[in-house]
Order: structure tokens, then C-alpha cells, then sequence
């Protein structure tokens, strides 16, 4: 019951400035109507892998009926000088301590 998610990330070049970031998130986790209700809010946001930015924000809200489908968030984040050698999308529960899941993007 308690909420997970699966991250699967895709990174491409639009311009010299600017990358294309597509994810897919998955949410296999035993939903409960008694402990999520009818909906379970998300954060998803892109920042460089010394915290010091953050590119993009998004607030999810999962509802019961899509949790089995797999979520497309297709946005785009500037690239500034110096360039960073690794991303971070972190997708983390508005409700729950401890549900925080990342992945590092090269």
C-alpha cells in the first residue's frame, strides 16, 4: 500500500540550449481506497545533480482509475553554461515521508 513509482527517463538534444525530457512513470503499488482516497498528489521536478537548480516543476495528481497506466510528461529544460554532467528527476509524494524516488539522467 504504500505508494511507489518506477522511473523511465529519456533525454534529447533539441537545440544547443535547450533538451527534450520524456518520462514514464509507473505506479505498481496496491492501491487502497481506506488509506489513498481517490487521488494521490505528486511533485515531479528536474535539477542539476549539485542541487543548486531546479529546470522544471510539475504537481501529478494520480487518481484511482489511471493508477495501473503508465503517466507520459513530455517538457523541456534549459541547458545554461557550464553544462551539467548529470540531471536528476525526482518524483516524490505530497502526502507520504519517505516516498521519494529519483533517477540520475547523464
Amino acid at each position: 500500500q504504500f505508494p511507489y513509482v518506477e522511473i523511465g527517463v529519456e533525454v534529447q538534444p533539441v537545440t544547443r540550449t535547450v533538451l527534450r525530457v520524456t518520462l514514464r512513470l509507473r505506479f505498481p503499488f496496491v492501491w487502497s481506497d481506506r488509506v489513498h482516497g481517490t487521488v494521490e498528489p505528486w511533485w515531479v521536478w528536474v535539477e542539476d545533480n549539485e542541487n543548486e537548480r531546479i529546470y522544471h516543476t510539475e504537481y501529478l495528481l494520480l487518481h484511482k482509475r489511471q493508477h495501473h497506466e503508465e503517466h507520459l510528461l513530455c517538457f523541456t529544460v534549459p541547458i545554461f553554461e557550464p553544462i551539467q554532467s548529470q540531471y536528476v528527476v525526482r518524483v516524490v509524494s505530497d502526502r507520504w515521508l519517505g516516498a521519494e524516488y529519483f533517477e540520475t539522467v547523464a
